[in-house]
């Protein structure tokens, strides 16, 4: 049986923007469908995507429709999520890179999470995401083996991804030792350690860079080696104001992961749990350091993109 040709559709502004060739950033939907309420959530998305714009690039939002992979959300489109969203028997999943083909084939609708994301970016032939934190090795992993599939895709698609770091709840060192494992560069912005998503700093040393110059010339050169080609992982702390230090968080995590522990919770139900939990436990200052960095992370990706 030949190969099917991929159901994706492309909003006007970024069809435009790729037959142009001018700057675009891929930005996931999860945020959407499953991160914040409404209006909290639209009201997220127009702000990445008008700092995006605002910074010479196109933004273009990936998410799955009713078995089509749209590159950018336009006007009619975020009408029909909307109406999806407040109807409580709508189903709308959560989709890894694992799951795009039968969600796809099944005519289903879902947002997208890294791992998807990078996947459809690098199919449009778009070179540069921005997202919170990844996904990556979870604490406890040598019992569960439970590894995000964002940590593989990174490996497989060659987009650059900017992010504050890996999420605080997940193991760091492992998630690092992984990312070396796979071969993934991993960036520091103007830091010389990983930043763990609502912490600016850490303890784990890793390559620095300090202009926009440096960076773009290490990604083409990194694409000129024979393929297979990675991904490029740039590590943008949170701003100062905005961090949460380690020490503050740290027992809320750990509380966090032995309730999720009592209630047996785990899959892709655990990282929504424990953000949540987060958020209760430190009345919200988790998701305002959230918000924070997802601005930042698309303004970085932004000067990225009109820089390769």
């Amino acid at each position: 049986m030949s190969a099917i040709k991929l159901p994706i559709n492309y909003c006007p502004r970024v069809q435009s923007a790729l037959e142009a060739v001018k700057p675009i950033v891929a930005l996931e939907s999860t945020g959407i469908t499953h991160g914040l309420p409404y209006p909290q959530n639209w009201a997220l998305l127009a702000r990445m995507e008008e700092l995006i714009q605002n910074y010479g690039a196109t933004p273009a939002t990936i998410i799955i429709w009713r078995g089509t992979a749209h590159i950018g959300i336009g006007a009619k489109l975020k009408q029909e999520i909307e109406a999806a969203l407040s109807a409580a028997d709508y189903p709308i999943l959560k989709l890894g890179s694992r799951e795009l083909p039968l969600a796809l084939a099944k005519g289903d609708s879902g947002g997208t999470t890294v791992s998807a994301t990078l996947q459809l970016a690098h199919e449009a032939g778009i070179r540069v995401f921005a997202t919170g934190g990844i996904g990556g090795v979870h604490r406890g992993w040598q019992h569960t083996l439970d590894i995000s599939m964002d940590l593989a895709a990174l490996s497989r698609y060659p987009v650059i991804l900017v992010s504050a770091g890996c999420k605080a709840i997940l193991d760091v060192p492992a998630t690092l030792e992984r990312l070396e494992s796979l071969g993934v560069p991993v960036v520091g912005w103007q830091t010389d350690s990983f930043p763990i998503f609502y912490t600016a700093s850490s303890p784990y040393p890793i390559d620095r860079m300090d202009t926009l110059q440096e960076l773009v010339t290490a990604w083409h050169l990194q694409q000129s080696f024979p393929p297979p080609h990675s991904g490029m992982l740039v590590a943008n702390p949170i701003p100062q104001k905005q961090e949460i230090p380690a020490s503050q968080m740290e027992p809320f995590i750990t509380a966090s992961i032995l309730q999720a522990e009592a209630l047996g919770i785990k899959g892709k139900n655990l990282t929504p749990f424990l953000l949540d939990y987060l958020a209760s436990a430190t009345k919200n200052a988790s998701v305002a350091a959230n918000l924070a960095l997802l601005e930042n992370n698309a303004i970085l990706a932004a000067q990225i993109a009109t820089a390769l």
